[in-house]
Protein backbone atom coordinates (compact mmCIF):
# COMPACT_ATOMS: atom_id res chain seq x y z
CA UNK A 1 0.00 0.00 0.00
CA UNK A 2 1.28 3.22 -0.81
CA UNK A 3 2.10 5.90 1.41
CA UNK A 4 -1.26 8.06 0.63
CA UNK A 5 -3.34 4.75 0.53
CA UNK A 6 -1.66 4.69 4.42
CA UNK A 7 -2.77 8.00 5.37
CA UNK A 8 -6.52 8.11 4.23
CA UNK A 9 -6.65 4.71 5.96
CA UNK A 10 -5.23 6.43 9.12
CA UNK A 11 -8.06 8.95 8.65
CA UNK A 12 -10.62 6.77 7.88
CA UNK A 13 -9.89 4.55 11.33
CA UNK A 14 -9.35 7.41 13.39
CA UNK A 15 -12.87 8.90 12.38
CA UNK A 16 -14.30 5.47 13.01
CA UNK A 17 -12.78 5.48 16.09
CA UNK A 18 -14.53 9.02 17.40
CA UNK A 19 -17.84 7.87 16.24
CA UNK A 20 -17.92 4.88 18.05
CA UNK A 21 -16.42 7.25 21.32
CA UNK A 22 -19.57 9.10 20.57
CA UNK A 23 -21.74 6.31 20.53
CA UNK A 24 -20.54 4.80 23.48
CA UNK A 25 -20.61 8.06 25.19
CA UNK A 26 -24.32 8.55 24.06
CA UNK A 27 -25.96 4.80 25.41
CA UNK A 28 -24.12 5.42 28.38
CA UNK A 29 -25.45 8.90 28.95
CA UNK A 30 -22.44 10.70 29.03
CA UNK A 31 -23.03 13.13 26.08
CA UNK A 32 -26.05 14.28 24.62
CA UNK A 33 -25.32 14.47 21.07
CA UNK A 34 -28.43 16.71 20.06
CA UNK A 35 -27.15 19.34 22.39
CA UNK A 36 -23.64 19.66 20.79
CA UNK A 37 -25.09 19.23 16.91
CA UNK A 38 -27.30 22.37 17.95
CA UNK A 39 -24.51 24.42 19.39
CA UNK A 40 -22.18 23.85 16.31
CA UNK A 41 -25.12 24.59 13.69
CA UNK A 42 -26.14 27.55 15.44
CA UNK A 43 -23.15 29.83 13.28
CA UNK A 44 -23.25 30.53 9.87
CA UNK A 45 -19.39 29.56 10.48
CA UNK A 46 -19.53 26.39 11.83
CA UNK A 47 -22.34 25.36 9.40
CA UNK A 48 -19.73 25.55 6.94
CA UNK A 49 -17.23 23.96 8.58
CA UNK A 50 -19.32 20.89 9.59
CA UNK A 51 -20.44 20.28 5.33
CA UNK A 52 -16.46 20.24 5.09
CA UNK A 53 -15.80 17.65 7.43
CA UNK A 54 -19.13 15.66 5.58
CA UNK A 55 -17.65 16.26 2.22
CA UNK A 56 -14.04 15.19 3.33
CA UNK A 57 -15.20 11.98 5.54
CA UNK A 58 -17.62 11.02 2.15
CA UNK A 59 -14.43 11.71 -0.29
CA UNK A 60 -12.41 8.96 2.22
CA UNK A 61 -14.95 6.64 2.55
CA UNK A 62 -15.28 6.84 -1.18
CA UNK A 63 -11.78 6.21 -1.61
CA UNK A 64 -11.89 3.12 1.11
CA UNK A 65 -14.35 2.08 -1.18
CA UNK A 66 -12.60 1.91 -4.40
CA UNK A 67 -9.37 0.65 -3.12
CA UNK A 68 -11.52 -2.30 -1.15
CA UNK A 69 -13.14 -3.38 -4.85
CA UNK A 70 -9.97 -2.18 -6.72
CA UNK A 71 -8.27 -5.74 -8.06
CA UNK A 72 -4.92 -6.37 -7.14
CA UNK A 73 -2.40 -6.27 -10.31
CA UNK A 74 -1.07 -9.57 -11.66
CA UNK A 75 2.50 -9.88 -11.95
CA UNK A 76 3.07 -11.17 -15.37
CA UNK A 77 7.13 -10.95 -15.13
CA UNK A 78 9.83 -11.77 -12.91
CA UNK A 79 13.30 -9.60 -12.80
CA UNK A 80 16.42 -11.45 -13.74
CA UNK A 81 18.46 -8.55 -12.94
CA UNK A 82 18.78 -5.00 -11.81
CA UNK A 83 21.55 -2.64 -12.76
CA UNK A 84 22.58 0.76 -13.75
CA UNK A 85 21.87 0.34 -17.03
CA UNK A 86 18.20 -0.70 -16.44
CA UNK A 87 15.81 -4.12 -15.68
CA UNK A 88 16.03 -7.08 -17.65
CA UNK A 89 12.07 -9.06 -17.26
CA UNK A 90 10.91 -12.46 -18.08
CA UNK A 91 7.73 -13.24 -17.99
CA UNK A 92 6.22 -16.08 -16.28
CA UNK A 93 5.27 -17.98 -20.10
CA UNK A 94 9.01 -17.55 -20.74
CA UNK A 95 9.80 -19.18 -17.28
CA UNK A 96 6.96 -22.05 -17.48
CA UNK A 97 8.40 -22.74 -21.04
CA UNK A 98 11.89 -23.14 -19.63
CA UNK A 99 10.19 -25.75 -16.93
CA UNK A 100 8.69 -27.67 -19.71
CA UNK A 101 11.98 -27.72 -21.44
CA UNK A 102 14.17 -28.77 -18.73
CA UNK A 103 11.85 -31.40 -17.68
CA UNK A 104 12.55 -33.81 -20.58
CA UNK A 105 15.48 -34.90 -19.30
CA UNK A 106 13.77 -36.60 -16.79
CA UNK A 107 12.25 -40.11 -17.68
CA UNK A 108 9.35 -41.20 -16.21
CA UNK A 109 7.40 -37.83 -15.65
CA UNK A 110 4.20 -38.48 -18.31
CA UNK A 111 2.62 -34.83 -17.87
CA UNK A 112 3.55 -31.46 -15.72
CA UNK A 113 1.90 -28.49 -15.52
CA UNK A 114 4.33 -25.87 -13.35
CA UNK A 115 2.89 -22.59 -11.52
CA UNK A 116 5.49 -20.18 -11.11
CA UNK A 117 4.96 -16.99 -8.54
CA UNK A 118 7.43 -14.51 -8.35
CA UNK A 119 8.53 -13.72 -4.73
CA UNK A 120 10.72 -10.85 -3.03
CA UNK A 121 13.79 -14.33 -2.39
CA UNK A 122 12.74 -15.67 -6.00
CA UNK A 123 10.46 -17.92 -8.05
CA UNK A 124 8.65 -19.93 -6.72
CA UNK A 125 8.22 -23.08 -8.64
CA UNK A 126 4.77 -25.78 -7.83
CA UNK A 127 5.11 -28.74 -10.29
CA UNK A 128 2.22 -31.01 -10.49
CA UNK A 129 3.51 -33.81 -12.24
CA UNK A 130 1.92 -37.52 -13.70
CA UNK A 131 4.69 -39.69 -13.18
CA UNK A 132 4.92 -43.18 -14.12
CA UNK A 133 4.23 -45.69 -11.51
CA UNK A 134 8.02 -47.65 -12.29
CA UNK A 135 9.36 -44.51 -10.55
CA UNK A 136 11.01 -43.88 -7.45
CA UNK A 137 8.51 -40.78 -6.25
CA UNK A 138 11.38 -39.16 -4.01
CA UNK A 139 14.34 -39.90 -6.52
CA UNK A 140 12.18 -38.55 -9.56
CA UNK A 141 10.63 -35.63 -7.60
CA UNK A 142 14.55 -34.13 -6.15
CA UNK A 143 15.90 -34.68 -9.79
CA UNK A 144 12.68 -32.41 -11.45
CA UNK A 145 13.55 -29.97 -8.62
CA UNK A 146 17.26 -30.16 -9.37
CA UNK A 147 16.96 -29.94 -13.41
CA UNK A 148 14.41 -27.56 -13.06
CA UNK A 149 16.31 -25.33 -10.85
CA UNK A 150 19.37 -25.63 -13.18
CA UNK A 151 17.64 -24.43 -15.80
CA UNK A 152 15.41 -21.92 -14.61
CA UNK A 153 18.94 -20.67 -12.85
CA UNK A 154 21.63 -21.16 -15.92
CA UNK A 155 19.29 -20.50 -19.13
CA UNK A 156 16.49 -18.33 -17.82
CA UNK A 157 19.29 -16.38 -15.22
CA UNK A 158 16.20 -16.68 -12.61
CA UNK A 159 16.89 -16.85 -8.18
CA UNK A 160 14.71 -19.64 -7.49
CA UNK A 161 13.17 -19.33 -3.98
CA UNK A 162 11.63 -22.75 -3.64
CA UNK A 163 10.57 -25.81 -5.78
CA UNK A 164 7.78 -27.90 -4.43
CA UNK A 165 6.55 -31.21 -6.24
CA UNK A 166 3.31 -32.38 -5.86
CA UNK A 167 2.42 -35.93 -7.54
CA UNK A 168 -0.77 -35.60 -9.13
CA UNK A 169 -1.09 -39.09 -10.70
CA UNK A 170 0.44 -42.37 -11.73
CA UNK A 171 0.16 -43.54 -15.25
CA UNK A 172 0.53 -47.04 -16.47
CA UNK A 173 4.07 -47.79 -18.63
CA UNK A 174 1.38 -48.57 -21.22
CA UNK A 175 -0.44 -45.69 -21.85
Amino acid sequence: MTGMGRLVLFIYNLIILVLAVIIVGTTLGWLDPQVYINAVLSAPENKIIAGLAGIIVGFVALLMSVWAIKPTPRIDAVTVSQGTDGEISMSIAAAKAIIMRAIRQVEGVKELRPDVVPSPTGIKVKLHTMINPDHNVPEISALLQSVVRDNLEKVGGLQVAEIKVLIDDFTPTGK
